[in-house]
This record gives structure tokens, C-alpha cells and sequence, in this order.
């Protein structure tokens, strides 16, 4: 019964960490006392925590939808894949190339034909994979962030002047980041 429970718990802190609602200081320090709960009574204290936390945020404006806060809906570029796999071709919209999910599943995100400049897309995996394939004529700047897990890359460098470049911006939570390079 508490085993369920945690599990339950940790499956709205990882939602709420992965929609923003909560920050990784927020989300690292609330696991630890998910992880030493041993009576009903924390387990209702952390419960209450997680509600107000996304109280906290329908104040702020943010999309509801089936109770559940989540502010992918009302952004442009946004895929989500929730123990399911998806894959997407990112288009770049004034720099913007988009918000990838991936919680318990997998997103294969293929860049190919990016605009000269600067795109950045955001990447968040928890427990899931997340394969990024970008052709050799875009120049990779990787600050995704991984915490119990791991961002695999081609560490090749094109030397071309004038590339467009694509940012990875996000995290890898107990999940994966692969960026794979392909020929054109």
C-alpha cells in the first residue's frame, strides 16, 4: 500500500516537474521525502505539498485540462510522449523549434532543414528516450542536463562557417538524450 503510494507520488512530482511547475531543486528535495515515507500520515503531508504546488500554478494562468496543469497545450511547437512513441521533424519558428516530452516513453525528433541562425528546442525525458537525429551540415550545442541518467552524442564538430545551429536546452531524468548524426 505504501510502495503504491509512493509510486503515485512520484509519478505527479515527475508531471509537474516535466510542465514546469516545479523547479529540479523542488523536485529533487520533494523525492527524497517520497523515498523515507513510512506512514499514511507523510504520505498525506507530501500529497497536500503536490496540490498546492499545482494550485499554486492555475493562479498563474496556466491551461487546465482534465485537472491536470500543463502548460505544453498553449505553446506552439509541443509534442508529448507519455508511454507511447512518437516522431517529429522540428520546424524552426523564429528560433523556436519546439518542447519534447518524453515520460515513460520515446520521442525520435529529426532535424534535417533548419533556417540559418540559432534554434532551440527543449528536451525533457523521465524514464523515457529521447533520439535526436540532425544531419552534418547543423552545428550541435548540447546544455541538456542529465540526473540519474545519461546524454549520449556525436561529438564531431562541423567547421563551416555560417551553419545553422541547433541549442538543446533540458533534462534527462532516470532517461536518455541520444544525438545521432546522419549523412545528407
Amino acid at each position: 500500500m505504501i510502495n503504491e503510494a509512493k509510486e503515485h507520488l512520484t509519478q505527479k512530482l515527475s508531471e509537474q516537474y516535466a510542465q514546469n511547475i516545479i523547479t529540479i531543486e523542488e523536485y529533487e528535495r520533494i523525492l527524497k521525502y517520497i523515498n523515507i515515507i513510512e506512514t499514511k500520515k507523510e504520505i498525506s503531508v507530501i500529497e497536500k505539498i503536490i496540490q498546492e504546488n499545482s494550485a499554486e500554478n492555475t493562479e498563474t494562468g496556466t491551461v487546465q485540462n482534465n485537472g491536470l496543469i500543463n502548460p505544453w497545450y498553449n505553446l506552439n511547437n509541443k509534442q508529448a510522449s507519455i508511454f507511447s512513441w512518437r516522431t517529429t521533424n522540428v520546424k524552426s519558428i523564429q528560433g523556436n523549434g519546439g518542447k519534447y516530452l518524453s515520460l515513460f516513453g520515446t520521442n525520435r525528433i529529426i532535424v534535417d532543414n533548419l533556417p540559418k541562425g540559432k534554434t532551440v528546442i527543449q528536451v525533457h525525458s523521465i524514464f523515457g528516450l529521447t533520439e535526436i537525429v540532425v544531419s552534418k551540415n547543423i552545428k550541435i550545442i548540447n546544455k541538456a542536463v542529465p540526473i540519474f541518467s545519461g546524454i549520449f552524442g556525436s561529438n564531431e564538430i562541423n567547421k563551416k562557417e555560417e551553419l545553422p545551429e541547433l541549442y538543446i536546452l533540458g533534462t534527462a531524468i532516470f532517461g536518455n538524450i541520444t544525438i545521432k548524426r546522419i549523412d545528407e
